[in-house]
Parts: C-alpha cells; sequence; structure tokens
C-alpha cells in the first residue's frame, strides 16, 4: 500500500479517538459508531459477496450491516473495517469486500483494515501496555486471533525499529491512554 494511503487511514484512526475521547481498551466500537451518526444494523444469514459485513448510505446517512453469529472479536474488527470505509469515503465509490485481511487486498482494503487494526489496538498503547503475544493483544483489544496475529507481527517491526510516539499524533493518543497504561501494567504486574 502507498505510504500516504497508509498514513492518512493510521492517523485517522488516532484522531477519531482522540476527537471522541477514547481512552481506555477494547474501545466501544458500537458506541463509537453511534457517536459518528454511524448506525450499526444486525442481519441473519451470509450473504453471497460481502463477507461478514458491509457499509451503504441510505438517504445519506452511514449504515454497517453486520452478520449475526460471528465471533465477537471478528464482529468487532468488522464493524471498524466498515467504520474505516464510512469514514475515509470508500462508501458508494468502490466494490467492498469484508473478510479476513489479506496481503493481495486492493487499497481500499488496506485502507479500511489499517484504520481498524489503529483504531482497536493503537501500536503506542500496546506499546505502553507492553503487551508479550497476540494471545494478549487479542485479549486487550477484543479482536480476533487472526486480527491480533497481525498486529503482533506489526509491532515486533515497530519494536525492532524502536519507533512508537514519533508522531505529534500519536503522542496525543499515548497521553490520553497513560492513566489505562498505567493501570494494565500494575494489573499485569510490569
Amino acid at each position: 500500500m502507498d505510504y500516504k494511503v497508509y498514513q492518512k487511514s493510521r492517523d485517522f484512526a488516532w484522531k477519531i479517538l482522540l476527537r471522541e475521547g477514547v481512552r481506555e481498551l477494547p474501545v466501544d466500537v458500537v458506541a463509537l459508531c453511534r457517536k459518528l451518526g454511524v448506525r450499526v444494523v444486525w442481519y441473519d444469514g451470509a450473504r453471497e459477496g460481502v463477507g461478514d459485513g458491509f457499509s451503504v448510505m441510505i438517504n445519506g446517512k452511514p449504515r454497517i450491516c453486520i452478520e449475526r453469529g460471528k465471533p465477537v472479536g471478528r464482529t468487532r474488527f468488522t464493524i471498524a473495517h466498515e467504520l474505516g470505509h464510512v469514514l475515509l469515503g470508500h462508501v458508494g465509490q468502490y466494490h467492498l469486500v469484508n473478510r479476513e485481511p489479506s496481503s493481495a487486498d486492493n487499497a481500499v482494503e488496506q485502507a479500511a483494515n489499517t484504520f481498524a487494526a489503529r483504531l482497536l489496538a493503537p501500536a503506542c498503547v500496546l506499546w505502553g501496555c507492553g503487551v508479550r503475544s497476540a494471545a494478549e493483544i487479542a485479549t486487550l483489544c477484543g479482536v480476533s486471533d487472526v486480527a491480533a496475529g497481525y498486529r503482533w507481527a506489526r509491532m515486533q517491526i515497530l519494536l525492532e525499529r524502536g519507533k512508537f510516539c514519533t508522531s505529534p499524533i500519536e503522542r496525543l493518543v499515548y497521553h490520553k491512554f497513560s492513566e489505562f497504561i498505567l493501570n494494565y501494567r500494575r494489573r499485569q504486574g510490569r
């Protein structure tokens, strides 16, 4: 994915966390959607070609439609992914497919995945909490094992580079989560 597209998606997720006063994990993504004026509705049964959910505009208002009965962590990521499509202006502009992330995804799907991962599991907060595994990310952030595995792999790269809190926006996110981070570390004995 083009770095500028990645950066826009990442920074937008951080800006949403800041603007909406999110200060702890797991992010209540349904409440966040409600605050942003995006309605989340549930449907029964799989729909061919749409994966676990999709987003649409109805009478100029965004709606996220989610298949009922999927695992909670996967559903939370799907909602965040679809919220990314809504907020990044993808709805109605592209054919969107929601399924497990893949390196072969097109740039629009990658942008929505980047947004969702940074919204639900901001790296600076994970770093501050001292996470030690994908399983810990899954539990802390309420995401699927697959999503946590992707996030943990990215964390390994960031840890190797020492790349945390390098952006002014990211520093603000870290600061907003500082009380949560401190309490989490205390509970974990870190």
